[in-house]
């Protein structure tokens, strides 16, 4: 049994140590009945805590690391001449659409579904009461963002300081020329983050375990308003990622040589592949092939497909976006409005961006840390929602495949003038 549990998948495992812990949870007496029970329940979460301190700890590393090198990543995406130059700017021009695709999809869906008083008290007691920066004033927040002593800053509470000087160290280190010294900074910061995964990496493999811990002293707590939170949410990012995907739809329809229903019927195929591995970078030889049938010219395929299935994923911003305004309505940041939604979108194209080539599961906690930095809530709150993210992330990885294939297509618009001959 042991075996067969171990061949599958990372997600399937979670949610069955969050069954597993809520079940038992759900059947244990209320707090104050039992000396006993109450005794093994704080056991559990301590043991639930010590697992999430456990992830935290690879944080500040990770993100350093990862931001620091962003940019000598990224470097070279835009360069090339002719097709390949225009899928760079298509890609982006995709990207920027993104950005209020999130906002308008974020704001709708979560003014006109709230979270709840007790979903949201659910889900802090599961995650942490505390957020991780106390809300400031505008110009207290502005002036904490340049740090004054980076040492300081990087014990602090806050990692947006850290963050920015990420960010100015590696533009500073791209933009050096080349020279032995500049080669060893940085493959030194890209070991800091290989070693870093590979310690998420072992986290993750007690994930189930760790979600066990922390879901079973919430419904022991709570009962089942945990579920309610997590349905909440797993209904309101489902709904925002379907008008998402169709929007993909509308951009061909307005932008591209391909019929609509061409264009479906041809990457129905793909997004089946999508749906069922959750790998937009390994479906793209279905995708491809996609391409084909809907009669695009091997030059724009070979030009597109290759960057945008490594370095764009269209979901991406309005993902954060989602995830930013739905921590931040169960924490109650007052100061969270529109800028910041916008802001967030912006900073997860950097992000999206910077992670060519990553894997998402190891990613998924480090990805969002600066978006708890920035927004103010507690990086905890994402494994949370993570329990249950093998439901969106279908939807997100069937709609970033959707929108390779709609790059593409645009591409080929703009480098051929000859009727597209769909299959």
């Amino acid at each position: 049994m042991w075996d067969r549990l171990k061949t599958l998948s990372l997600s399937i495992r979670i949610l069955l140590g969050l069954a597993l812990g809520a079940v038992i949870g759900l059947a244990l007496p209320s707090t104050g009945r039992n000396e006993g029970v109450d005794q093994f329940v704080e056991a559990a979460a301590i043991g639930g805590k010590l697992w999430l301190q456990a992830l935290q700890m690879t944080i500040l590393p990770l993100v350093f690391g990862l931001v620091a090198t962003l940019f000598i990543r990224s470097k070279g995406v835009s360069k090339g001449t002719g097709a390949a130059r225009r899928a760079f700017y298509v890609m982006m021009a995709l990207y920027v659409l993104s950005v209020p695709v999130g906002a308008l999809t974020t704001e709708v869906f979560l003014s006109a579904f709230p979270v709840t008083q007790d979903m949201a008290q659910a889900m802090r007691a599961m995650a942490g009461e505390s957020v991780s920066a106390e809300s400031l004033h505008w110009q207290d927040t502005l002036l904490a963002i340049v740090p004054v002593n980076i040492i300081e800053a990087m014990a602090g509470p806050s990692l947006l300081p850290v963050l920015f000087f990420a960010l100015v160290f590696g533009a500073a280190l791209a933009s050096m020329p080349t020279s032995a010294g500049k080669q060893v900074l940085s493959d030194a910061l890209t070991g800091l983050v290989d070693v870093a995964f590979v310690i998420v990496e072992w986290v993750l493999r007690l994930a189930p375990i760790g979600v066990l811990l922390l879901i079973l002293p919430t419904t022991q707590r709570f009962g089942a308003d945990i579920f309610a939170g997590l349905a909440h949410w797993v209904a309101f990012s489902c709904a925002s990622l379907l008008f998402a995907f169709l929007v993909v739809y509308v951009v061909v329809a307005l932008t591209t040589r391909v019929g609509v229903m061409t264009f479906a019927k041809a990457i129905l195929p793909a997004q089946s592949v999508a749906a069922g591995t959750q790998s937009s970078t390994g479906t793209m030889p279905i995708t491809i092939e996609s391409c084909r049938r809907m009669g695009l010219a091997e030059e724009s395929i070979s030009a597109t497909m290759p960057l945008v299935a490594v370095a764009f994923r269209f979901i991406g911003p309005p993902s954060f976006m989602m995830t930013s305004a739905y921590a931040a309505a169960v924490y109650g940041i007052s100061s969270f409005g529109i800028a910041m939604l916008i802001a967030v979108g912006l900073l997860g194209i950097l992000m999206e961006m910077g992670t060519i080539g990553i894997p998402n599961t190891a990613t998924a906690v480090a990805q969002t840390t600066p978006f708890a930095a920035l927004v103010g809530f507690p990086i905890e709150f994402i494994v949370v929602l993570l329990v249950v993210e093998i439901i969106p992330d279908i939807f997100k990885t069937v709609t970033n495949v959707t929108a390779h294939a709609a790059a593409t297509a645009i591409v080929d618009r703009s480098t051929n003038s000859e009727p597209v001959a769909a299959e």
